[in-house]
């Protein structure tokens, strides 16, 4: 019996698992080799303690402690079932290693319960495993320059969306959008500068669309867009914004500011739309801006917005909160349809008032002479632009058929 002792001893000690044994008391009564080693506890450290001692202080991959409660050992030696399970142990020089661990129950010659074993091993190296293939799979569907989806990621979705407008009538719409003149900021400032100019038009395009739209990089200075549930308005609102934010962004190198401009197609995908006819659609549209002197949107043949029409070839200065407007009054009027107001969408019914508040120098206007629009030209008044929901009628607003004083005498002058 002494010389078959021996030899399981001496197995055990030469596995590459960390194993030890504890009573029904979970007392420690055995630790081999390889425990020593993966821990830094020799034998004499951990025989003779308990589990509650927290030698190892086990804690799961959520952080939750084992010994203290939910010990997978101790459930063992209640029940009898085997369990496996990832966990962290703490080394003896304070670190904490991941290990596979796994318990089992210990019967004596009757078949009764007499304490519990575990066997565990570093897993350090499954870990990385499990990290590298998941940076793989990253890398697999991500551009790696400028942090967006890539175009093997795009053809996945889009046939996705494509299978649901099918199947669920899911509405979306893509856009095209390519970079302006990207050679020439090769040419000029290198193509490093032309690198940090793709990922700064990818990350301002990605800012200006929902969490739930998708941008990827098709290839070389060409990115797409996804978005769901849009009409063609809709989408080609996002177009236009996302032409805007890109005009308007710019890369600082040395004393110069990089500043280019995107061209935009877009399309909003029909059920009997294949990825091909979906992909011509917006590449035909996108190569028609750059025809018409690029920087600018089109989806659908839709009329391009007189805002982008009047500031296709030159950056757009941002929107003032205040306007100055000589001999006319803008009386309320309720939108409709989607309309672009500087940088913001509005796509429900909305009333718009223009309200006299001062003249330009800060002093009350005061009336020309007779037979005159009431204003002077040399110092023109000031109105404030306010938009609020048709159905609500702010309060305390001058009736916008009126001047300051109360004269309706400029209620003909609309515009």
């Amino acid at each position: 019996m002494a010389t078959q002792n021996v030899f399981y001893r001496e197995l055990l000690d030469n596995l590459y698992d960390g194993v030890f044994f504890v009573d029904s008391n979970k007392t420690i009564t055995y630790w081999n080799r390889a425990a020593e080693s993966i821990t830094g506890y020799a034998y004499s450290d951990v025989v003779g303690k308990t589990c509650f001692d927290n030698i190892l202080a086990h804690v799961d991959e959520k952080g939750n402690p084992l010994c203290d409660s939910g010990c997978p050992l101790q459930e063992a030696i209640k029940d009898g079932k085997s369990r496996e399970l990832n966990a962290f142990l703490k080394h003896r020089d304070g670190h904490l290693l991941p290990v596979l661990v796994k318990v089992s129950a210990i019967y004596d010659a009757n078949g009764d319960i007499i304490g519990g074993i575990q066997s565990f091993n570093d897993n350090s190296s499954l870990l990385y495993v499990k990290k590298h293939a998941a940076e793989l799979e990253r890398l697999s569907t991500y551009d790696g320059l400028t942090g967006v989806g890539n175009r093997r990621n795009a053809d996945i979705t889009l046939q996705k969306k494509l299978a649901e407008l099918k199947r669920y009538g899911a509405t979306f719409g893509v856009l095209f959008a390519d970079i302006d003149n990207l050679k020439t900021v090769n040419d000029t400032y290198g193509h490093e500068a032309g690198d940090e100019v793709l990922k700064m038009a990818a990350q301002t395009m990605l800012s200006n669309i929902r969490p739930f739209d998708f941008i990827f990089r098709w290839g070389g200075d060409e990115f797409m867009l996804i978005l769901v549930n849009v009409d063609q308005h809709r989408l080609l609102a996002t177009a236009e914004r996302v032409r805007v934010a890109v005009q308007n962004a710019g890369l600082r190198v040395a004393s110069t500011i990089i500043r280019v401009t995107v061209s935009v197609g877009g399309t909003v995908a029909q059920p009997d739309d294949m990825d091909k006819s979906i992909l011509a659609r917006t590449d035909g549209f996108m190569y028609h801006c750059k025809e018409e002197g690029k920087n600018r949107c089109m989806v659908d043949d839709l009329p391009i917005p007189q805002a982008a029409q009047s500031t296709a070839n030159a950056p757009v200065a941002d929107p003032t909160p205040r306007q100055t407007v000589t001999g006319k009054v803008v009386a309320p009027q309720i939108v409709h349809i989607p309309a672009l107001f500087g940088r913001v969408d509005i796509h429900a019914p909305v009333s718009i008032a223009v309200v006299y508040r001062h003249s330009t120098n800060g002093a009350p206007q005061q009336a020309a002479a007779a037979g005159t629009s009431g204003y002077s030209d040399k110092n023109p008044p000031v109105f404030d632009l306010i938009i609020y929901p048709s159905q609500y009628t702010p309060p305390n607003l001058i009736n916008p058929r009126q001047d300051k004083s109360g004269n309706s005498n400029h209620a003909d002058k609309t515009d």
